[in-house]
């Protein structure tokens, strides 16, 4: 199935699926506010203007991405969220959309806060094809306002775009306590995975669908244990899925939205009508060493690099930035959405840059 591609400056539209690059708080010709309040405020905006230049907009949202340089920024950002949403995309104040959120060592430069990512559909109620809202529920509370506060956290358990679902970071958490659930990492990794099968058969799916799950964890050390505990569980609820298990990029980040969590994991599910291809975080000492990697995955999945549309760099270090980001002008004749993060370690750990990628067929 051959899907339209249309490119603009920060999103690419696939199909009914937009992806838009890593929004900051900053606009052309102006300082970038102090506060993250004003960063979150400009973020948004910026999103919005991408969603509009491929024809769709900030209503049709259905998965964010936020990265904050420090946690106690967290009610902040999601009150000022929520407000902006009242303002400006009324529907995501009630039909939140599926949310990540990462902490970062830093961003791209010393006074940026926060970083917005999303991704859209360019027609909410396409026939066929459309956006399916499936909440979450703490403590029988919808996970949006006004069931909570607007500096709690507000997100869907996941949200669909026809045939593509986006399951939200999921964590050791009992929604009906709100405690964590295992103290121990092996715990909580069983948790969340049980999180991300619940999710995707209450959709009717299977985790035969997955096609990429993204691991954020604060200790690099602890990659080994979650992929055997991964293993085991595929084996024993999909056996097919641990003999070909989905694309998975790990995160090593600074925090987590809890101190007791160990570990988080956000997952899609595709049908086979998504012509799409997710691509795990390639990665090399040098940036061309990522590069070729990320070549070559794409070959042997039947894609090529022209045809990216979502691109994730990870750096070692945000000192790296201007030089990749030149690089990556070179290497791209059509840039993809593409978001910039520092993590606090790599996978392997000699690894300075890693590249995790969208593409189609």
């Amino acid at each position: 199935m051959e899907w339209d591609v249309r490119y603009a400056p920060q999103s690419v539209a696939v199909g009914n699926i937009v992806f838009v690059s890593g929004c900051t708080g900053e606009r052309a010709g102006e300082h970038v506010p102090a506060r993250v309040e004003g960063q979150v405020e400009l973020a948004l905006d910026n999103a919005r203007r991408a969603l509009e230049a491929v024809g769709s907009g900030l209503e049709n949202v259905v998965k964010t991405f936020f990265l904050l340089t420090s946690l106690d920024d967290y009610g902040s950002v999601r009150r000022t969220e929520t407000e902006h949403y009242e303002r400006h995309a009324p529907q995501l104040v009630t039909t939140p959309p599926a949310a990540t959120l990462m902490v970062v060592p830093s961003l791209a430069r010393p006074e940026y806060l926060v970083q917005y990512e999303v991704v859209a559909a360019l027609d909410r109620d396409r026939p066929g094809g459309g956006v399916t809202y499936h909440p979450e529920y703490w403590a029988g509370r919808e996970l949006a306002y006004p069931h909570v506060p607007k500096e709690h956290p507000k997100f869907a358990r996941s949200q669909s775009i026809g045939d593509l679902l986006i399951v939200s970071g999921c964590q050791a958490l009992d929604h009906e306590t709100l405690r964590v659930e295992a103290a121990d990492f092996a715990g909580q990794c069983r948790v969340v995975l049980d999180k991300v099968r619940i999710a995707v058969e209450e959709t009717g799916g299977s985790l035969a669908d997955l096609v990429k799950t993204n691991v954020f964890v604060k200790d690099a050390g602890a990659v080994a244990a979650y992929r055997d505990i991964e293993q085991a569980y595929f084996l024993e609820h999909a056996p097919e899925v641990a003999t070909d298990p989905p694309a998975s990029t790990v995160f090593v980040v600074a925090e987590l939205p809890r101190p007791e969590f160990l570990v988080e994991v956000e997952a899609f599910a595709a049908g086979k009508a998504v012509p799409l291809v997710f691509v795990p975080a390639c990665h090399g000492s040098e940036l061309s060493e990522a590069l070729d990697s990320l070549g070559g995955a794409l070959e042997r999945a039947g894609s090529a690099v022209g045809r990216v549309v979502k691109l994730t760099v990870l750096l070692r270090d945000a000192e790296d930035y201007p030089h990749v980001r030149s690089a990556l002008d070179g290497w791209f004749e059509t840039r993809p959405a593409t978001t910039f993060i520092e993590v606090a370690a790599t996978v392997p750990a000699g690894a300075r840059f890693q590249l995790d990628a969208v593409a189609v067929c």
